[in-house]
């Protein structure tokens, strides 16, 4: 079951957020997965394969929330619960199918882990929602499509991209606006051509509300890579608790067209976040507010696709480096940071 959980950081890692998009730190207890499914799409069935590591020296049981594509969506649980081993690692193919038991769906999922036998809920956890019994995972996942009229038993050819599990430390949050972590761009968008068009591309820009005690509004601005000047209006996007959705490019910024689409940025920033009405006093007047986002650029004849990763636009300061990698008695924990979603 969920349980939302307030975590005490190093208070150099809060000078940056305690994370940061696409680096090596991707354990943690609790895992998203921006985007997977099995569903079926314009150049085929879309399916995703998923690779859980246990990387406690304990068994553990994972659990999953699945959140259908939709700005407003209801999560969905009470699926069977993986085991996995000590160390274990294990392969899922079709994993909506195989691990769910669905036949259809597309949209996040997020992984729990909890050692073996034990209580993870709130009669273990701590003032500050842990529990000794969290264990930490890793999910790493493909998205790809099949031909129409085909069956993976076919052993059809396949297109796809691969999609890292975000530990939950890594969201976006307006909470971090006063250190100017509230916004992240993604870059390498394209929009040269239409489908079946040879050596053209389009984009697609997913936005991912990481909380399940906030409504949130995200703001989406495309930029010119080479002169930094502003294409078309700012993109709205709003969202209700864990609400997902994916935007074609052209949609969003129909000025953004033609041979000349090319080298483009989007930043995504939050600028509203709302509580839910059981938002936990923890998560203050703004419901914890978290997001997610990324980006794919599509080839319009083969539809093979590229994950384009969100990235901040600073960098670790020295002292988080330090804090990271030579951890001295200067890196006092500090609270402040919370999850935005039970587990």
């Amino acid at each position: 079951m969920f349980n939302v959980k307030k975590l005490a950081v190093a208070a150099a890692m809060l000078l940056v957020a305690g994370s940061a998009f696409a680096s090596n730190f991707r354990a943690a207890d609790q895992v998203y997965v921006p985007i997977a499914g099995h569903a079926a799409g314009s150049s085929g069935t879309f399916i995703s394969d998923v690779f859980l590591s246990n990387l406690s020296t304990d068994p553990v049981t994972v659990t999953v929330i699945y959140v259908p594509l939709g700005a407003t969506s209801t999560a969905q649980t009470n699926f069977p619960a993986i085991q996995l081993a000590a160390g274990e690692r294990k392969e899922f193919v079709d994993f909506f199918v195989s691990a769910l038991g669905l036949q259809t769906g597309i949209g996040q999922l997020i992984f729990n882990a909890c050692k073996q036998g034990s209580d993870c809920g709130p009669a273990t956890q701590d003032q500050f929602g842990v529990s000794p019994f969290f264990r930490p995972i890793s999910v790493e996942s493909r998205i790809f499509s099949i031909p129409p009229g085909t069956v993976l038993s076919q052993n059809p050819a396949t297109t796809g991209q691969a999609f890292a599990g975000f530990p939950w430390y890594s969201f976006v949050s307006s909470d971090s606006a006063t250190v100017g972590l509230d916004k992240v761009f993604i870059t390498g968008l394209r929009n040269t051509g239409s489908a079946t068009q040879v050596g053209t591309y389009r984009g697609n820009i997913g936005l991912v509300n990481a909380s399940q005690f906030s409504n949130t509004n995200l703001a989406v601005k495309l930029f010119n890579g080479a002169t930094g000047a502003q294409i078309g209006s700012t993109f709205t996007q709003g969202l209700g608790p864990l609400g997902n959705v994916q935007l074609n490019v052209a949609a969003a910024f129909p000025a953004f067209t033609g041979s000349t689409a090319t080298n483009a940025y989007i930043t995504v920033e939050q600028i509203s976040s709302t509580p839910t009405s059981d938002s936990p006093q923890t998560c203050g007047t703004s419901g914890c507010p978290a997001f997610f986002a990324y980006g794919s650029v599509l080839d319009n004849v083969s539809g093979d696709a590229t994950t384009l990763e969100p990235q901040y636009t600073k960098a670790l300061t020295d002292a988080a480096i330090a804090c990271i990698y030579n951890p001295t008695s200067s890196c006092k924990a500090g609270g402040g940071f919370r999850r935005a979603v039970k587990h």
